[in-house]
């Protein structure tokens, strides 16, 4: 398995288990999957990892050591109110916040994320978006 394939595995899954422990459970779309646009239900969760600084001279001389930037987009029907989609976006908070309390592995990928900007609100289509994003920092250890 790729680093990056590593990493992304480490972050995606504690945020498709949330989504997919809630009652109804909810779509959720991860990067090249799927066009979560024109394939998804009334409700669905599109979630976008952005890699960044994959080297740094002054922590490691390898592609141990990533940084990036993930994003979660919350689509609920627009015109409902938006109660339904503070809380489903209140579920990835949760789900980001929880990368933070795993303790650091002997071996495997050890993330870290920074603080949750947002949520921020607007329309797409039929849809009522939401919008958090943080950075994060990955190690590989090996």
């Amino acid at each position: 398995m790729s680093i990056y394939q590593s990493v992304r595995t480490k972050i995606e899954t504690p945020i498709w288990t949330n989504y997919a422990s809630l009652s109804p459970a909810i779509p959720t779309y991860f990067d090249n999957f799927e066009d979560a646009l024109t394939d998804a239900e009334d409700e669905f969760v599109h979630v976008n990892i952005q890699f960044g600084l994959t080297t740094d001279s002054a922590l490691t001389t390898s592609l141990d050591h990533i940084r990036g930037i993930l994003v979660i987009r919350v689509f609920t029907q627009k015109g409902q109110g938006s109660k339904r989609n503070q809380t489903l976006v209140t579920s990835g908070n949760s789900a980001i916040l929880g990368l933070n309390q795993a303790g650091k592995p002997s071996s495997g990928v050890y993330v870290r994320t920074g603080p949750v900007d947002g949520p921020t609100f607007s329309y797409e289509g039929p849809y009522y978006v939401s919008r958090i994003e943080t950075a994060f920092e990955a190690t590989v250890i090996s």
